[in-house]
């Protein structure tokens, strides 16, 4: 099962994905004494769809850590209480681009890379939204601790304009226009608080453009 998840390295800059140019036109602000501040809500309102998203926007190198193998329920050693691994794969919901490496944790507590021919991804055709990574041969022995598997890939979307890439990697004008909604409500509210104004939810707003590219369940 999925426990934790660590981020290595970004391929790209949140600004690569919404420009300060379209942010201040999208904001209709033409001076740039804002600059900054307005850069720094790009990266916020990147950051937090991503968080809302369940996964990078911006292409990075993630690492996934699980306690144990999807699939049957884990045995029990009677010798010593342990767990002994009975099913043989590690399911991935995120947007993966590309499994790149497949480690598990030995009972000396070192990051040990299988050997790419004890693993096998499943194929793209089950989408770039879930991945199942099957385990040729397990190791005997495992760590105790509680990440016992991890699986590194890329994950996230190209910006808009990249060439050479598949056009489903590339990212969808709406979550780019579901930033730039992010932005512009901190632009105009610079207070925790809103004090003396009725507001409401815009239909079809920020959760409306997202939803359809959330991750839903983290098994």
């Amino acid at each position: 099962m999925f426990i934790a998840r660590h981020y290595t390295a970004y391929a790209n800059a949140a600004t690569d994905y919404v420009s300060l140019n379209e942010a201040k036109q999208h904001l209709r602000v033409t001076s740039s004494s804002d600059d900054t501040y307005i850069s720094g809500l790009i990266a916020m309102a990147v950051e937090a769809c991503s968080n809302y998203l369940g996964y990078s926007i911006r292409k990075a190198t993630a690492r996934y850590g699980f306690d144990g193998f999807t699939g049957q329920p884990a045995l029990v050693n009677p010798l010593n209480g342990t767990n002994i691994p009975s099913g043989n794969y590690l399911r991935l919901n995120t947007r993966c681009l590309a499994v790149t490496n497949v480690y598990y944790i030995s009972d000396a507590n070192a990051v040990t890379a299988y050997d790419s021919a004890d693993w096998i991804a499943s194929p793209e055709p089950m989408g770039l939204y879930s991945r199942n990574i099957f385990i040729e041969t397990a190791p005997t022995l495992v760590t105790d601790d509680g990440i016992k598997y991890i699986v590194e890939v890329t994950e996230g979307f190209n910006p808009v304009g990249t060439s050479g890439v598949e056009p489903d990697t590339i990212l969808p004008m709406t979550i780019k226009h579901a930033a730039l909604l992010l932005i512009a409500q901190y632009y105009d509210n610079r207070q925790a608080i809103i004090t003396g104004t009725i507001q409401s939810d815009m239909s079809f707003g920020f959760h409306y453009l997202l939803d359809p590219y959330k991750i839903q369940v983290l098994i």
